[in-house]
This record gives C-alpha cells, sequence and structure tokens, in this order.
C-alpha cells in the first residue's frame, strides 16, 4: 500500500507586504490598533471582509484614516490580527468548556456527541468571523502567526483526549490516530457546512442543526467502531477487536 508522504508546512518567511504591520511601541498604539480589530470583528457581523472598507473599520473605530495606515500595509494587514485574537479567545473557550464536562461519566457514544455538539456551537457562535479565518487560512498559511500553530494544537488536543480516554471502547487497531482522524474528518464537514453553507456542494445537503450534529456523531461512532451504550469493558473482559490492517 503506498503511504501518503506527510504534508509539509507552508515555508515560513517574511510575511508579504500587504501583510506587513508595525507593531505599536506604546500602550495607547496597542490600544488603537485593538479598536480597529474589534471595529472589523463588528462588521464581519454585518456582511464579508470583502465587502468591507478601510472607511468604514476607521470610521467604526473613531480613528482617522491615516492612523490605520500607520499600522497595517492594508486592509488585509488585519487578517492575521484577526486570527491570532480568535485563536486566543477559542483556546479559552475550549478550555473551560472542556474542564466543566464530566468526561469520565460518559461512556464513547455519549462524549462522542458531546464533542460534536461543542464544535458545532464553536463553529456558529462566530460564523462571520470564522468564515473570514477559514479562507485566509487557506489563501495565505505562510502570513498566520507561528504561535497560533502551537494554539491550534492545543485547542485540538482537548477533544482528542476526551474521546482517546475511552481508546479501550474504540474497534481500531490504532485508537489514538483514529480518533484525530475522525475528529479531522468532523471538524470538515462541520466547517464546510455551517461556514460555507452557500457553496453548491452544502447546498445539495440540506439538513437542520440538529440532523447535522447527529449525522456527525453517527459518522464518528461508526469509524470508532463505538455502538449506542457502549462504555469500557470491565477488567478482564476483551476489548473490541481491531480492524485488520491493509496489507
Amino acid at each position: 500500500m503506498t503511504k501518503l508522504a506527510p504534508t509539509k508546512p507552508a515555508k515560513r518567511s517574511a510575511k508579504p507586504g500587504r501583510f506587513a504591520l508595525a507593531p505599536p511601541k506604546r500602550r495607547r498604539g496597542q490600544e488603537t490598533l485593538d479598536l480597529f480589530v474589534a471595529a472589523t470583528e463588528a462588521l464581519l457581523e454585518e456582511r464579508t471582509f470583502e465587502q468591507i472598507t478601510v472607511q468604514e473599520i476607521a470610521l467604526r473605530a473613531g480613528r482617522p484614516i491615516g492612523s490605520f495606515y500607520a499600522r497595517f500595509a492594508s486592509k488585509d494587514a488585519l487578517l492575521p490580527c484577526l486570527y491570532a485574537r480568535y485563536d486566543r479567545d477559542l483556546e479559552s473557550y475550549v478550555g473551560k468548556w472542556f474542564a466543566g464536562t464530566d468526561w469520565p461519566s460518559l461512556d464513547l457514544v455519549e462524549a462522542v456527541r458531546e464533542v460534536v455538539r461543542g464544535l458545532v456551537s464553536m463553529y456558529l457562535e462566530r460564523r462571520w468571523l470564522l468564515r473570514a479565518m477559514a479562507l485566509f487560512a487557506r489563501s495565505r498559511p505562510e502570513a498566520i502567526p507561528e504561535e497560533v500553530f502551537a494554539r491550534r494544537g492545543r485547542v485540538f488536543d482537548h477533544a482528542a483526549r476526551a474521546l482517546e480516554s475511552h481508546h479501550r471502547s474504540i474497534a481500531h487497531v490504532d485508537p489514538a490516530h483514529a480518533v484525530r482522524f475522525g475528529l479531522f474528518v468532523v471538524m470538515s464537514v462541520a466547517r464546510e457546512k455551517l461556514l460555507f453553507g452557500e457553496a453548491p456542494h452544502a447546498r445539495v445537503t440540506p439538513m437542520t442543526r440538529a440532523e447535522l450534529e447527529r449525522e456527525l456523531a453517527r459518522t464518528l461512532c461508526g469509524y470508532l467502531g463505538a455502538a449506542p451504550g457502549s462504555s469500557p469493558p470491565r477488567p478482564g473482559e476483551p476489548r473490541p477487536g481491531p480492524v485488520p490492517a491493509e496489507r
């Protein structure tokens, strides 16, 4: 069997000109930068990033346009700041959510349903912002701040650990790998359906939020080999058989 080569990370280099940002040297400069970022996020609730103008951002922030261009090379230079700000909020949000759930009291199927529900809620909470961030991350990954990648890994680890704790109930030769691949599939489908629902491939599969959550949970449970009501075997009981490895 031919194995896929590992995906190489995008080459990290100096940010392209239009993404250039002048780092604030004083507290007031940071406050002004934050005002521009917050104004942009607020405007994203009303329309897409492509439709927003620098003039609107400056007006919403209560700052002159010259002040904007003193910090940002272009409107696009806001995107790395928006992404980093969103990512910091996401890590805190996900951390609190997982800490507030009694995962040991759930069986694997219940844990899958809870993880799926939380992921769907995450995508819907700030859909307008997430859509802009997803487009940016796909088109210009080299412009995303380096620390974002480490934070995103920690966020993903929360969900992975919640399911990996039920590894004895996972009928797969490699439970940890199965959990991570299964989560990647679920998050990919949820992202496409919830953030890009107007696209043709999403529109031809109409469903409500409840239907989406149910089918995503069913998909992940099926891949992991879980069944409703499943729970870790008691000491001495055999665990579910692994999926035979491909030759």
